[in-house]
């Protein structure tokens, strides 16, 4: 009995259980906010797509028509600038790879919740530099594509449409998100937590520890059994007279 007890090495696990609740505390923090910035993306990429309509403008006088990226000439009155439009091209240009970079942030921002991805310290830094670069790409494309408008010759009198504000708004909020996303990283709100944040962070770590506690002592419950098994159950020997 004594060598089995000898033999048998207690897990450590057992009586040493992190006790640090303030990195979860910290971990909830970052996915929380991780979480708002993608639904910020999202919902600046919605309003980008918008663009894809074609119409982004009204165009009265001189020229008299529709202005925009991809507009569909045969359902729409497209205006007849007679001459090539180097700005709209750039902008163009700048709004499709703004659209690229939309496509490639979302989807590993997503991934970026599942456990392998966890452990990446540099994610936000990385996301905070995808959104800052989708929306100054997006202010800059609007900008020459205003610059070109206003600039025409002779000038006509010009309508913006709900597609360009759109556009603007979705490139404030991918701005937004990117500053969010590097606050995130750089952990500025850290120490702002709130008692209700603190309070559902640590009933995660406690059902953690719980959980890790039970799986733990199983086996250990198991092998006190068998060895209980494993002692030799002596009789009493008949009492002989003398």
């Amino acid at each position: 009995m004594k060598q089995s007890d000898a033999g048998r090495s207690r897990p450590p696990e057992l009586y040493s259980f992190p006790v640090d609740p303030v990195s979860s505390w910290e971990e909830d923090r970052k996915f929380v906010l991780r979480g708002w910035c993608l639904v910020f993306s999202i919902l600046a990429t919605l309003m980008v797509l918008s663009v894809l309509d074609g119409r982004m403008a009204y165009l009265q006088g001189s020229y008299t028509g529709y202005l925009g990226f991809w507009t569909d000439c045969r359902k729409h009155k497209c205006v007849s600038l007679g001459q090539v439009t180097v700005l709209i091209h750039m902008s163009m240009g700048f709004m499709m790879l703004a659209l690229v970079l939309c496509l490639v942030l979302l989807p590993t921002m997503s991934l970026s919740f599942r456990p392998v991805f966890r452990r990446l310290n540099k994610a936000d830094l990385v996301f905070s530099s995808l959104s800052l670069s989708i929306g100054f790409l997006i202010v800059l494309s609007l900008t020459l594509f205003v610059v070109n408008c206003e600039t025409l010759q002779p000038r006509p009198q010009v309508s913006y449409l709900m597609t360009t504000y759109l556009c603007w708004s979705g490139g404030a909020l991918m701005l937004w998100a990117g500053a969010l996303s590097y606050l995130n990283h750089v952990g500025m709100w850290g120490r702002g937590m709130t008692s209700m944040e603190r309070r559902l962070s640590y009933r995660r770590w406690v059902s953690q520890q719980s959980t890790q506690r039970s799986t733990l002592e199983q086996p250990r419950s198991d092998q006190d059994s068998k060895c209980t098994e494993d002692v030799p159950q002596f009789t009493s020997l008949p009492k002989t007279l003398p």
